[in-house]
């Protein structure tokens, strides 16, 4: 890791908070203002965790849905356990319908929240990672269609720019109330923004 990297995240108000609470990413904080602002998620929820690597946002979710409530996290990377009987990591793609199917069979009933904080490896070209980023969106609304209840939330992660408001019409189609959100611990230099998608009609796009 370069020096001058290292210095920055110590430098981090946010990083240094989630190291002291035990969270494994500062993205944990991201999520606990929007559950905080927009309800996502209660004690006992049913909470699916698209991208969840390193495993900071189910961290977040676990202390909010309790030992009544249960966290399936799917991430393409090995997420290292966190020793909790209500927590199932699934290893794969979440654009791939055969893992989409393998989170249906592992849910006791139909999720009340479903939560992204998913990004492709940026390549560096803004218009390309644009469209990776719409992609990922498009493949959690996928499974939400299947997964969520109606009345059920979805927060996703975004990247301002061309394309957004395609995306905000989608999503529109889905969802009673679609917003723009950027938490307090986003690096004001990142043009991520999170959208906050709430009461699921039930409908598919």
């Amino acid at each position: 890791m370069p020096k001058r990297w290292g210095k920055e995240r110590l430098k981090d108000f946010f990083y240094r908070m989630a190291k002291s609470r035990g969270y494994r990413s500062r993205a944990a904080f991201k999520l606990i203002e929007m559950n905080e602002k927009f309800k996502l998620f209660k004690e006992g929820s049913v909470v699916v965790d698209l991208g969840a690597y390193p495993g900071g946002w189910s961290q977040v979710a676990l202390n909010v849905v309790g030992e009544r409530g249960l966290v399936v996290a799917v991430d393409v990377r090995d997420i290292k356990s966190l020793g909790v009987p209500n927590l199932i990591v699934l290893k794969g793609d979440i654009c791939d319908e055969e893992v989409h199917g393998e989170v249906l069979r592992t849910l006791p009933r139909k999720a009340d929240a479903v939560i992204s904080d998913a990004a492709p490896k940026l390549s560096g070209v803004w218009s390309t990672d644009l469209a990776r980023q719409a992609l990922l969106i498009e493949c959690s609304l996928r499974l939400a269609h299947k997964a969520l209840r109606v009345g059920g939330n979805m927060v996703v992660k975004a990247f301002q720019g061309e394309g957004l408001d395609d995306v905000l019409r989608l999503l529109r189609k889905s969802f009673s109330v679609v917003k723009l959100y950027r938490p307090k611990a986003s690096k004001k230099a990142s043009r991520e923004i999170y959208i906050v998608c709430l009461n699921f009609k039930g409908i598919e796009a």
